[in-house]
């Protein structure tokens, strides 16, 4: 009976490693948002992108991290990605950019548009650096994207 008891729990206590290696929220992923510059992601250059590779899909993202650190705002700070515009939006901070190549180097270009009453949050400022000005950028092992450019880092994941 006791050799039946001890061959249970190994059985339960294998299956319960199996389950934990298997399961889509890791530790590595929280790590990942964490540290940007974790040596195995795939870098793209702003200065050198792959012929069949956007370094920006377009899409919906959200601010994730700024500097290496986490957002945190009462509100979501968010970043649209289209086919040739960049838009940020944080409440009524709403700054837009055209983007293209121009050789084999991303550049952007700020859109006129309304200003805000209020002053900007660090984390907005940072995003906006970026955008202003794009070095890196890499995609992440949790499928985000790390950005750097005017001496700031920020980190998009998608909605």
């Amino acid at each position: 009976m006791k050799l039946a008891a001890a061959i249970l729990a190994l059985t339960l206590l294998a299956a319960g490693a199996c389950e934990r290696r298997n399961n889509p929220v890791t530790d590595e992923r929280r790590e990942a948002a964490a540290d940007p510059d974790a040596d195995d992601r795939t870098t793209i250059t702003a200065e050198s992108p792959t012929k069949d590779q956007s370094p920006l899909p377009p899409g919906e993202y959200r601010l994730a991290g700024v500097d290496g650190t986490s957002v945190d705002l009462p509100h979501a700070i968010t970043v649209s990605i289209s086919e040739d515009t960049i838009a940020l939006a944080s409440q009524c901070i709403s700054p837009r950019w055209t983007y293209a190549y121009a050789g084999q180097r991303l550049t952007t270009r700020s859109i006129p548009g309304p200003i805000c009453e209020r002053g900007r949050y660090p984390a907005e400022e940072a995003a906006i650096a970026v955008l202003d000005s794009p070095d890196t950028i890499r995609q992440t092992p949790a499928n985000g994207w790390h950005l750097t450019g005017g001496g700031h880092g920020i980190t998009l994941f998608s909605q």
